[in-house]
């Protein structure tokens, strides 16, 4: 198959480099070739702050994906997140000087068009203009295209990112030797990637747990109506785990990853775990299970408030039926638990969505790599220019920056610089 045929996408992340490379196959499908995931070094909460550390990241897990598969990639699909994300509504309006004609693509991309010359605030770049609402002659319609009238109105949300941020990421991937082919909101490719399409008909949550990050998104009606990026993820618990035993990171991560759990009572007392508390490995420590349990339940409670927050907030409460987590975070023990006992709504850990992947040679896909699968399924629905040629994007409702509330909820878990974005 042509070079031209295979997308490769690359997730950015805190504490991880994710990147997958596929290709679509003949009736629409794809096909995912390879996988890898390597340590991410010069990001912070999915922000690249040293550039030559997260260009050599990239450069290594690259490097590692192209010796398993006879492939070499040009342009990349990547992943965008973070608290420099905010949004803005805005509508755009036509007087038709021939009511009775048809409404054409040409009119409904000329109106769109305008939102790119809008006044931002200094050091602000549009991410994303994502339609919203048609409305003609007052009336509220699914589609413009083919429709008539006098008066079209179409209404807009319009995602920014700190331009410093893009550019960041466009500089890592250059000096990759790389170019950067689509930058696309990391939540609404991980929803892509796992949610299940009667999840998003009868309303689901998707929480994605990173390092640095949970971003949120809620999908009604098949239509994401909202979406929440949480400046706290697994990197937090690591670091309540080492303050709380005194040992170091690399430790702590291990104590969490293969003893961690969110739930004291299927913990046991009498379960000890013992650990190295230095890196010459010399002296020996130990932890119950139940202790453990307890540090890592009290982070994870945090995030379970704010997201029950965030579900008020959206006005989608009584429509949201299920929570589906996904991302490193989510593999914590008895996470699904936690959350159902908190929320009262039905709880999975999602996998991406293996009908929509083929002749996949690895086949088991983990939760850690739900943003890049999604990545790489949004990149097939744009042509190389970054224009859209089909997909969901369109139909992305998202709601603005809000802070106070959820800052009270969260308390500890931020410090003096952070902040909370509903998308």
């Amino acid at each position: 198959m042509e070079q031209s045929s295979y997308v490769t996408a690359i997730d950015i992340g805190t504490t991880k480099i994710a990147a997958i490379i596929g290709k679509v196959t003949p009736n629409g499908r794809i096909s995912i070739e390879e996988q890898q995931c390597t340590y991410s070094r010069g990001v912070r909460r999915g922000l690249v702050e040293n550039i030559e550390d997260t260009a050599d990241s990239i450069r290594e897990c690259l490097s590692a994906l192209y010796k398993k598969v006879d492939v070499r990639q040009d342009k990349v699909v990547v992943g965008i997140a973070g608290r420099h994300i905010s949004s803005l509504q805005n509508s755009a309006q036509k007087i038709r000087a021939n009511p009775k004609a048809i409404i054409t693509e040409q009119e409904v991309s000329d109106l769109k068009a305008q939102m790119y010359s809008i006044a931002l605030k200094p050091g602000q770049k549009i991410l994303h203009v994502i339609t919203q609402d048609y409305v003609i002659d007052g009336e509220l319609v699914q589609k413009a295209v083919g429709c008539q009238g006098s008066k079209l109105t179409i209404s807009y949300h319009i995602v920014v990112s700190d331009s410093d941020a893009m550019d960041r990421i466009r500089l890592c991937i250059e000096r990759c030797g790389l170019t950067l082919d689509n930058l696309i909101l990391e939540p609404i490719a991980s929803a892509e990637a796992v949610l299940t399409r009667e999840e998003k008909e009868a309303g689901a949550i998707l929480l994605d747990i990173g390092g640095g990050t949970s971003d949120m998104v809620i999908d009604y009606k098949n239509i994401i109506r909202s979406t929440a990026v949480i400046p706290c993820g697994g990197e937090a618990i690591t670091k309540d785990i080492g303050e709380a035993y005194k040992i170091s990171k690399a430790t702590a991560e291990k104590l969490k990853r293969e003893h961690g759990s969110c739930f004291e009572d299927c913990c046991s007392e009498n379960v000890i775990i013992p650990y190295y508390k230095d890196t010459a490995r010399q002296e020996m420590g130990k932890i119950s299970e139940r202790n453990l349990a307890a540090v890592i339940r009290d982070r994870m409670e945090q995030i379970v408030d704010a997201v029950n927050y965030l579900i008020r907030e959206s006005g989608f409460e009584d429509e949201v039926s299920s929570i589906v987590l996904t991302g490193g975070g989510s593999l914590v023990r008895h996470l699904p638990q936690l959350f159902q006992l908190r929320t009262g709504l039905d709880v999975r850990i999602g996998y991406p969505r293996l009908q929509q992947i083929v002749n996949s040679k690895p086949r088991n896909l983990s939760p850690i790599m739900a943003t890049s699968v999604g990545l790489m399924m949004h990149g097939y629905k744009v042509d190389s220019s970054g224009k859209k040629i089909g997909g969901f994007i369109d139909k992305l409702p998202l709601i603005a920056k809000a802070r106070g509330k959820i800052e009270k909820i969260l308390g500890g878990i931020f410090v003096e610089d952070d902040d909370v974005y509903l998308l």
